[in-house]
């Protein structure tokens, strides 16, 4: 059985969802924007369509999947994201108390430094990259 969190990943496009919130314009396979997290002139801030990911190759260095984008543009906890983006989605959430609610957040906080670690890791070092080069 599949998450909430991964059924609304499913069901909704990065792409469509920040382009109601910033104009986005072709860059290759992605799409670039000014960043809206930051002031700039030249447009740092990219979303990739295949990864379902955006990130801010400007100042910020922000990124991350469709429910950060909301939470950092919007100003908003995990789980009131989540209520948003469900709703948008026609996903359904089961009730739940406000210490879950917290909790939820924690969770995800913690999976997303998880992941942003491991990837650090990855790309700083060359034995292991290598490796997966040859490997293919």
């Amino acid at each position: 059985m599949t998450s909430p969190v991964q059924e609304i990943k499913e069901r909704l496009d990065i792409v469509d969802f920040i382009r109601s919130y910033i104009p986005l314009t072709p860059a290759g396979k992605n799409l670039k924007a000014l960043c809206p997290f930051h002031r700039e002139k030249t447009p740092s801030f990219m979303v990739s369509p295949e990864r379902q990911m955006w990130h801010c190759f400007g100042s910020c260095g922000e990124g991350g999947d469709i429910f950060k984008f909301l939470m950092k543009y919007e100003n908003l906890e995990f789980y009131e994201a989540l209520k948003i983006l469900a709703e948008k989605a026609g996903v359904e959430l089961k009730k739940i108390s406000p210490a879950e609610h917290k909790q939820f957040g924690i969770l995800y906080d913690i999976s997303q430094s998880a992941k942003d670690f491991f990837k650090k890791q990855l790309e700083q070092s060359t034995e292991t990259l290598n490796y997966l080069k040859e490997r293919g």
